[in-house]
């Protein structure tokens, strides 16, 4: 008997962890999400649209960093290359949480991206959870709830339905997304 898997879905998930005197940044990304927020530079300017809850992140050497973190590990340890498309900042004030909504436009899936980053920038402990929507088979809407926590990430298919939850806390909670290709 052989088995042979078609279809996978993976989340891979873990904490920053760079020598010390190299840790990323996390203030100054925050400070520049928070930034937009207060400027209103939205990804969208249309209400309508799920991107008009997000807000514009600018090069930055520790948004670099991060991205070359990622692209060293997942290409150390899972054998692909992630190659950055779009980053923007996601603010929740208390009581609120994000859409549900996934990272691809289906009506362009030439250009749609191929993974979607979650970094938890600043979130208050136990206050919320990445939420994500899969399949399994003819066992439909499951949900995988993982609680957030600062310096994480968590990377999984863009085609996957997610969105993070309330949050329970009194403090703002910060997030960086990011969408990448992989080759």
């Amino acid at each position: 008997m052989q088995k042979v898997v078609l279809s996978e879905i993976s989340l891979i998930h873990g904490d920053v962890k760079t020598p010390k005197g190299f840790e990323i940044d996390r203030v100054k990304i925050k400070n520049d999400i928070l930034s937009s927020f207060v400027e209103n530079k939205r990804i969208s300017q249309n209400n309508k649209d799920y991107s008009y809850q997000d807000y514009k992140v600018p090069f930055s050497p520790p948004l670099q960093w991060l991205n070359d973190y990622l692209r060293d590990h997942v290409r150390l340890e899972h054998d692909f290359t992630l190659i950055p498309k779009l980053h923007f900042g996601v603010v929740l004030n208390p009581q609120e949480k994000s859409f549900l909504r996934n990272q691809v436009d289906p009506v362009d899936l030439k250009n749609a991206a191929d993974f979607t980053l979650i970094y938890v920038v600043e979130c208050e402990k136990d206050s919320c959870e990445l939420i994500i929507e899969f399949d399994d088979n003819r066992r439909k809407g499951r949900t995988w709830h993982i609680p957030l926590q600062n310096n994480y990430f968590y990377l999984f298919p863009s085609t996957q339905k997610y969105f993070i939850s309330e949050n329970k806390s009194n403090k703002i909670n910060t997030f960086l997304t990011s969408t990448y290709e992989y080759i």
